[in-house]
């Protein structure tokens, strides 16, 4: 397909923004990028889309999500804290992941995510109730033809979390294993290996699984969501070991030897300005989670435009139902913009250009994939997404960059195309069906409540200050 007559902002190393620009496409690669003139001339055989007033991107990345979570949306209650909230009620839900539920979960986010112009999509997948859930949300991926980084989470301390969800080493590393088996191929599907939480996973556990990533070549993470032993249910709180690096979380990681641009940090709320340098210094890119910090009642937000100043890779996530609710990339990208201006009283950080690259191009390198996808050049694969420049939030187009950060909707997204396959035109989904798909979810749902017993518990469904009747 000929892509023609728009805006397009290539996210190449030079930043060049094209106007009146084309993208040729053939199977599932881009062949060139230009301008229209030319292009015309040179592929005048390829079925053309007509981009006039419009403007064409790479496809957004997610670089961080919990997709098991957005089946439950909505049941993890702000009038509680994190932590009770999160282990005391989900944990029966929780053990209704099955496979299908997790598929039905996988389908409904894709239907969300590639509404809002993402095109790749990480996941971490922790919850191993029943062995098979994850396989659910590759299938999903799959199916939706969203491109999918999938992580393959393990945990082995018992504490915040029950003794069900924790496996000791080799059992974590050996499936972990199947899981990179099964399910990478290095194009669509990316697996990698990830020691779930800094607070629930021992060190031997950690190393590795890092090392078990980097004999398979794939890609490893860990959530950082606090200082070191911060909560009082925390059971590395008690380890002696911890307290020469005073809670400071990258700092102990970095004596374990496990840092380095392969190694995928999220959240890393409470980074101290001595620790943004060994992120620099040792290439570790950083996962960043505005809307799921902000729900979760963090004191802190983290130091994101410190740690891009120094150097730091960052890409942009949404994070899962249990700490946001919602999916929608152009919501995370606004927020991202305005919290770090408030933080830092300054409304010259975080450009729209800033929140552009950590969605696109800087977040693909996060997560390892920077030779496929995150710019519009020649031999990437095809994941793009066209945005309406003459829609509600885009108008005036004078400068539509700035308008996509500050002002646009997931209304403005247009066309989205994964992997040369067009997955909506014209706001219509090409691939997928939303109804059945929010049917099957609904069902599915309605099944892990059924399981969970809280039909039964009003005190679950319709807690808060509002009555009933």
């Amino acid at each position: 397909m000929l892509i023609k007559n728009g805006l397009v902002v290539t996210m190449d190393p030079d930043r060049n923004v094209i106007r009146n620009g084309a993208v040729a496409i053939e199977n599932e690669s881009i062949v060139d990028v230009g301008k229209t003139e030319r292009l015309e001339k040179e592929y005048y055989h390829l079925d053309a889309i007509d981009a006039t007033n419009k403007m064409i991107l790479p496809g957004f990345v997610n670089t961080h999500n919990h997709i098991y979570q957005t089946i439950m949306r909505g049941l993890s209650d702000d009038g509680e804290s994190r932590h009770s909230s999160q282990y005391r009620w989900d944990i029966p839900l929780l053990r209704g992941l099955t496979k299908e539920a997790c598929y039905a979960s996988g389908m409904l986010s894709s239907i969300e995510m590639i509404r809002s112009g993402i095109t790749t999509t990480q996941d971490s997948h922790y919850i191993n109730f029943h062995g098979d859930a994850i396989d659910g949300i590759a299938e999903s991926a799959k199916e939706s033809g969203l491109r999918l980084v999938l992580g393959r989470g393990s945990w082995d301390l018992q504490g915040l979390a029950p003794e069900e969800l924790t496996e000791d080493v080799p059992s974590a590393i050996s499936e972990s294993k199947k899981v990179a088996n099964r399910w990478h191929d290095g194009d669509m599907i990316n697996v990698i290996l990830e020691a779930s939480l800094l607070s629930q996973v021992t060190d031997e556990l950690i190393v590795e699984t890092k090392e078990t990533a980097r004999e398979l070549g794939l890609g490893w993470g860990i959530h950082i969501q606090g200082p070191l032993g911060s909560h009082k249910d925390d059971p590395r709180s008690k380890n002696d070991s911890l307290r020469q690096y005073g809670g400071r979380a990258i700092e102990y990681l970095n004596s374990l030897k496990v840092l380095g641009p392969n190694s995928l940090l999220v959240h890393c709320t409470f980074t101290t300005n001595r620790e943004i340098p060994i992120l620099a210094q040792t290439n570790t890119p950083v996962a960043h989670c505005p809307c799921a910090n902000a729900w979760a009642g963090r004191s802190v937000v983290t130091p994101i435009p410190s740690m891009l100043s120094r150097g730091v890779n960052v890409g942009l996530g949404t994070d899962g139902a249990l700490t946001n609710d919602s999916l929608d990339m152009i919501h995370a990208m606004n927020f991202c913009a305005l919290i770090h201006k408030v933080n830092y009283g300054d409304i010259t950080v975080m450009t729209a250009e800033d929140v552009l690259e950590i969605s696109t191009i800087k977040a693909v390198k996060a997560l390892g994939i920077d030779h496929l996808v995150g710019s519009i050049e020649p031999s990437k694969k095809a994941d793009l997404v066209i945005i309406d420049n003459k829609s509600i939030g885009m108008t005036p187009a004078l400068l539509p960059i700035k308008n996509l950060i500050y002002s646009a909707s997931s209304n403005c997204i247009d066309t989205v195309i994964i992997n040369g396959k067009i997955a909506l035109k014209e706001r219509k989904f090409s691939l997928l069906d939303p109804l059945e798909t929010v049917k099957t979810a609904e069902k599915q749902a309605q099944k892990i409540l059924e399981k969970s017993g809280y039909l039964e518990d009003e005190r679950f469904l319709l807690r808060g200050k509002f009555n009933y009747l």
